[in-house]
């Protein structure tokens, strides 16, 4: 029971140290960890800055079927329409759904045209090897099933002069209507007996493969009847295409990055310099009511400070919460779905989806993003981009988000509250299965509570008075990266444990490519176990290669759980100079030798990395004078729960390769 106790005290302490940093960088964007980016390097010509790098979703290793799932259920009656349309637009989406799942082709027609794509030319354009025609069964391909044997005859190539008995679906099909005919090409069958509207879903099609029917895999999807009411999930290996690699591929539109200046919650009202609306009422709407949340955006000029603001007509742009407000959109018949209203936002990446800011936190200077969908019926409208939200990418203040192009033209009609309120901010299951509120960052660990003063001697300063608490981050990385904050570094090649864990120091903190928090985070991503078996190896990896495999969200993440992971259990160890539990500024340079040296280490020892630039004693002394630097500013932080950080139980010997 008590084991039970410290892993519960050990995580809500973890969660509160989490929730109460948050680190500066100038790339700082934070995905859910699946989705690839790459660097592109942005710049002001009329800046006196350098040029500056921001992470942007990679599409061309994105595909439907990879982004995150929804996160919440809907439902639409698409019966009104079916007579219009010749088919029945309603489906039902759950939590937990991709966009694969819920989306049909003609949903997707206008924004990636996905109808011009074959069979054949899927499988070209993913990037993996389970696209296999060959055993590919006829009924995951449901919509071969709709076609008539007429049909098939003439949008397949060289079909109608094939004969039966190598058409092995066909063949099984006429028999099951006494017709033996397997001597006769299709065209003769068509000709001498009228089964022209014979369809072959009247027969079991999983015991065909897809490469049963000659040349099949070279039809367009378009060319097939009903292929708009086809879900994407049921065109095989099509929600696994990127969506940079679609007929109509995903980009971005326009080329204007900014700065996050400052986020402001829903108690705002009255903000007219907006950019976010939609293609119905431009990008310009503003919010005349209650409920304004928004992101408050500035041109790259301004990175960095305040001191010597150039004003422009970009600065004090406005990003309105679509959590918050709604505006008008859709178009032709569907366009009353959902009473003709969406989330305000922006489309920098083109139709396909809807990009809308959701919760600003003023308390964590941090916002995140979704993705908003829609459904339309080919060449006759679209619903609202409603669909969602499926979580995007998180930022904090003074990251870079690109907005594409903006509009000069503006709107006199205003968006309209969704009437939508914050969540609570935490909660935990009693031992009743009883769902409590709490505050993460109030904790008791037996007879001892942890107050606004310290945690066992450190000033995390927990409320009622949270300090701001980056010290511990940016003591080690005062260290590991000589101030600048670079999450670029990349050190050299060692092994320790006797050659049994080998790699590089990575980031700003220097993990070792083994350390576990590091493995579970870069092992996640498409190819992370390849990159980090090349590193391993001996591999240097390139900037880039860095950054989509180990950003700056989650060199901090893995950093912050480390450091939780250490704090809980050095403080009930005894430290041998004054045999007592480690607490305060010793408690502090023993967990930075931890960090340095791993977590047996010797305690003040005199054994240094494979650069030999410190011994560990230096490094936890060097550590707590850093510390003490970056904690007398007195800054406060609320403490909130926006940003989930992986915490994992086991841990590596070493760390700096020692």
């Amino acid at each position: 029971m008590n084991v039970q106790k410290a892993w519960i005290s050990l995580l809500v302490v973890i969660t509160c140290i989490i929730y109460s940093i948050a680190a500066q960088a100038t790339i700082n964007t934070i995905g859910d960890g699946n989705l690839p980016t790459r660097i592109v390097e942005v710049a002001n010509p009329q800046s006196r800055l350098p040029a500056t790098k921001v992470l942007l979703p990679d599409w061309s290793r994105i595909s439907l079927g990879q982004l995150t799932g929804i996160s919440q259920s809907g439902a639409i009656d698409g019966s009104p329409y079916s007579q219009t349309l010749g088919y029945d637009l309603s489906r039902t989406w759950n939590v937990g759904m991709t966009p694969d799942q819920y989306l049909k082709l003609g949903d997707i027609s206008e924004a990636l045209q996905a109808e011009e794509f074959s069979l054949q030319a899927i499988q070209a354009n993913t990037d993996i090897n389970s696209i296999d025609l060959n055993k590919i069964a006829l009924s995951e391909f449901p919509l071969i099933g709709e076609q008539t044997l007429s049909h098939l005859a003439q949008v397949v190539p060289e079909l109608a002069k094939t004969q039966v008995n190598n058409i092995t679906p066909v063949a099984t099909l006429l028999k099951s209507h006494l017709i033996a005919a397997s001597n006769l090409t299709l065209a003769q069958v068509l000709t001498q007996y009228e089964v022209g509207q014979m369809k072959l879903g009247e027969i079991d099609l999983s015991k065909f493969s897809i490469s049963s029917i000659p040349n099949l895999d070279a039809v367009q999807l378009q060319q097939f009847t009903g292929w708009m009411n086809s879900n994407v999930s049921d065109i095989p290996g099509l929600g696994q295409v990127p969506l940079g690699l679609m007929p109509n591929p995903i980009t971005e539109i326009g080329s204007l990055v900014m700065r996050i200046d400052v986020v402001y919650g829903p108690a705002e009202n009255r903000r007219n310099n907006t950019i976010s609306g939609s293609d119905v009422q431009g990008f310009s709407v503003p919010c005349t009511e209650k409920d304004c949340a928004y992101l408050e955006l500035d041109d790259l000029e301004n990175a960095g400070g305040r001191e010597f603001r150039d004003r422009g007509k970009l600065e004090g742009k406005q990003w309105i919460s679509g959590k918050y407000q709604e505006v008008e959109g859709g178009q032709g018949i569907l366009k009353a779905v959902n009473n003709g209203r969406e989330p305000t936002g922006r489309l920098p990446f083109g139709k396909a989806f809807k990009v809308v800011v959701m919760e600003p936190d003023e308390t964590t200077d941090m916002v995140d993003t979704a993705l908003f969908f829609r459904f339309c019926a080919w060449r006759m409208g679209c619903t609202p981009y409603f669909i969602g939200p499926v979580p995007f990418f998180s930022y904090k203040v003074n990251s870079l988000i690109f907005v594409g192009n903006l509009s000069e033209q503006r709107t006199n009609t205003a968006s309209l509250p969704t009437g939508a309120t914050r969540e609570p901010k935490a909660s935990i299951t009693s031992g009743t299965g009883v769902r409590e509120k709490i505050n993460p960052c109030t904790f008791s660990n037996g007879s001892r509570s942890i107050t606004d003063q310290s945690f066992s001697g450190i000033d995390l300063r927990l409320p009622p008075a949270v300090r701001f608490a980056q010290s511990l981050l940016n003591a080690i990385a005062e260290i590991e990266s000589a101030g600048s904050g670079d999450y670029k570094a990349i050190g050299i090649h060692t092994c320790a444990d006797g050659g049994l864990n080998c790699g590089r120091a990575l980031g700003r903190y220097q993990f070792m490519s083994y350390n576990p928090y590091a493995v579970q985070l870069i092992a996640a991503k498409p190819g992370g176990q390849e990159f980090l078996s090349q590193v391993e190896q001996g591999h240097q990896p390139t900037e880039a290669e860095l950054f989509e495999f180990f950003p700056p969200a989650d060199q901090d993440r893995a950093f912050i759980a480390d450091m939780a992971n250490k704090i809980q259990v050095t403080q009930e160890q005894i430290d041998p100079a004054t045999r007592q539990p480690f607490t305060g500024e010793r408690l502090i340079e023993r967990v930075a030798q931890k960090h340095f040296g791993g977590d047996y280490s010797k305690v003040d020892g005199n054994g240094s990395d494979a650069l030999g630039r410190l011994s560990l004693k230096d490094y936890g002394k060097t550590a707590l004078a850093s510390y003490r630097n970056g904690n007398s500013d007195n800054g406060t932080l609320t403490c909130s729960p926006n940003v989930n950080y992986s915490y994992i139980s086991t841990a590596k010997n070493t760390e700096n390769g020692m």
